[in-house]
């Protein structure tokens, strides 16, 4: 069961622009009170992410809104 966490910076986040556009990257979660996200060489607030998983076939599954997309 190989299966990833990943997440994409949202739009109104201070972080835009880190990425391109929607990119999904990968993330883990770590011991910080306030960045709780390690991912893409930096930290980030579960706040200023979209949260999604990458499963072994590489479609990712959003968690918000359950969509399925293409990693």
């Amino acid at each position: 069961m190989d299966q990833q966490l990943v997440a994409r910076i949202k739009r109104r986040s201070k972080y835009w622009g880190r990425t391109a556009p929607n990119q999904w990257f990968d993330v883990r979660v770590v011991e910080d009170t306030y960045y709780r996200l390690r991912g893409n060489n930096n930290s980030y607030r579960l706040d200023d992410v979209i949260i999604g998983v990458r499963l072994a076939n590489g479609f990712i599954v959003d968690l918000v809104n359950g969509k399925i997309s293409r990693g």
